[in-house]
């Protein structure tokens, strides 16, 4: 899924400008799904995440770290997921393209059913949209979002352009753990050596 800027003076600068936020958002991601994690009842040592991606032949496969997972120019996404036997599950989804990057946080309970999530997509236009989404035991959804802007996170209003990236800012939802595009391989239940 690419999407393409109008201008391509503007587009020259853009893994410039997501590069040079990425420190800072890879450490108030971390600290993040942290938090995430513990609502869902799940303690995150990172060092103990699985990893996936499907960056090589559009099909999901574990890789033993993510300095493992081959690079796409058009669209790197990795999740990382941290599952023990009857417990919750905690996934966060790292996608990252030209125009745009995005972080979704799931947590299943001890049944695999989708409790929350929590999606954030940011863009090289100095805008963002996030997104929390909650589950009751019934599935009966409550959800929250707004837009933002990255140079300091303060909420904004609609931006313009928001509607051209209407399809890449749609969190995807998986109601239940099976749902997961890579739950056959996390299946598996061995890690790659």
């Amino acid at each position: 899924m690419t999407y393409s800027l109008k201008n391509p003076v503007r587009t020259a600068w853009i893994p410039i400008l997501l590069l040079s936020t990425y420190p800072i958002h890879a450490t108030a991601t971390v600290n993040n799904f942290g938090d995430f994690a513990q609502r869902c009842g799940v303690k995150v040592p990172i060092a103990s995440a699985r990893v996936f991606s499907d960056n090589s032949n559009k099909q999901w496969k574990e890789y033993a770290s993510p300095k493992e997972v081959p690079g796409n120019a058009e669209w790197s996404e990795i999740a990382y997921v941290w599952a023990k036997p009857d417990s919750p599950v905690a996934i966060d989804v790292e996608g990252l393209g030209d125009d745009f990057g995005d972080s979704t946080y799931y947590c299943f309970d001890t049944s695999g059913r989708l409790k929350s999530v929590e999606h954030e997509f940011r863009t090289a236009w100095d805008w963002g949209f996030t997104e929390q989404r909650q589950f009751d035991v019934e599935g009966k959804e409550t959800a929250k979002s707004h837009f933002f802007s990255t140079k300091d996170r303060k909420e904004i209003s609609r931006p313009q352009g928001a509607n051209d990236v209407r399809e890449a800012m749609t969190v995807k939802v998986y109601k239940k753990l099976s749902d997961v595009p890579f739950f056959s391989v996390l299946t598996r239940g061995t890690q790659p050596k």
